[in-house]
């Protein structure tokens, strides 16, 4: 099963703030094991949350830097705790995703916490101003100024930009919009290596990453799809032909869908 996309670049940050020496970046928070400061805990999620590009926590790195790893049954715990603050204790809330993957020996736990394109993030049922950023490796509360940064970097997703199919591989994604046709419109050669291709579909805002999958946009969809029949929200927004008798809309002759 190929590896969830966000994967590679939660390693590589993890091993960039691990040598040398031992130095927290923006990107990841290494812990030992789950503090029982929930309220800290939300901030941590926030911060990431309104960081470019997101961020994520990972547990089993002792404070020291050494990945001494985490234990099997910890794992529902830290991710039932840290799901449930995303939900319950910030706003908007957030959806994370999680992996438990071998690193240094030892198998450590990341916890991915997505950027949110609605900010800031802040704590639920408070002011904006009750929201937490990442500066110089570190979460910490954010000064008014930041918080309007925030909101001039915060956008009402656009219709183009919404999900239009479920969660897919990308052989379905191949199968379900016509690539060729819209290399040749572009007039580029397809990428033929797997993960070229994702990135380029990703770059032209046809299909959004998720966990090991991909899900198409509503964009990906009209501008290439095969058969709209393939994504429910989109199959009356087709082409259609229809002729009517006389000059107004009372009586339809037929209808020819294309």
């Amino acid at each position: 099963m190929a590896a969830k996309n966000w994967i590679p670049e939660a390693l590589r940050g993890l091993a960039e703030s691990l040598a040398p020496v031992p130095h927290e970046i923006n990107e990841i928070d290494w812990k030992a094991r789950l503090s029982d400061n929930s309220a800290r805990l939300a901030e941590h999620l926030m911060a990431f949350a309104n960081h470019p590009g997101g961020g994520t926590l990972v547990f089993g790195v002792d404070d020291d830097g050494v990945a001494h790893g985490i234990a099997a049954e910890e794992v529902a715990t830290v991710v039932g705790t840290l799901t449930n603050l995303g939900r319950d204790a910030v706003e908007p809330p957030l959806a994370l995703d999680h992996a438990a993957v071998e690193f240094g020996g030892s198998n450590v736990l990341l916890v991915r916490v997505p950027e949110q394109s609605v900010k800031p993030v802040h704590r639920r049922g408070k002011s904006i101003e009750e929201t937490w950023i990442r500066s110089g490796g570190t979460t910490r509360k954010a000064p008014r100024q930041e918080v309007g940064a925030l909101m001039l970097h915060s956008s009402t997703p656009r219709w183009e930009d919404l999900r239009a199919s479920p969660l897919v591989s990308l052989a379905d994604v191949q199968r379900m919009l016509d690539l060729e046709a819209i290399a040749k419109l572009l007039q580029r050669p397809l990428p033929e290596d797997e993960q070229d291709l994702a990135r380029w579909l990703i770059d032209e805002n046809m299909i959004l990453p998720e966990g090991r999958g991909f899900y198409v946009t509503n964009f990906g969809a009209i501008a290439a799809a095969r058969k709209l029949g393939d994504f429910p929200p989109l199959d009356r927004k087709g082409i259609r032909l229809i002729r009517y008798r006389g000059t107004n809309k009372v009586n339809t002759i037929d209808e020819l869908p294309g």
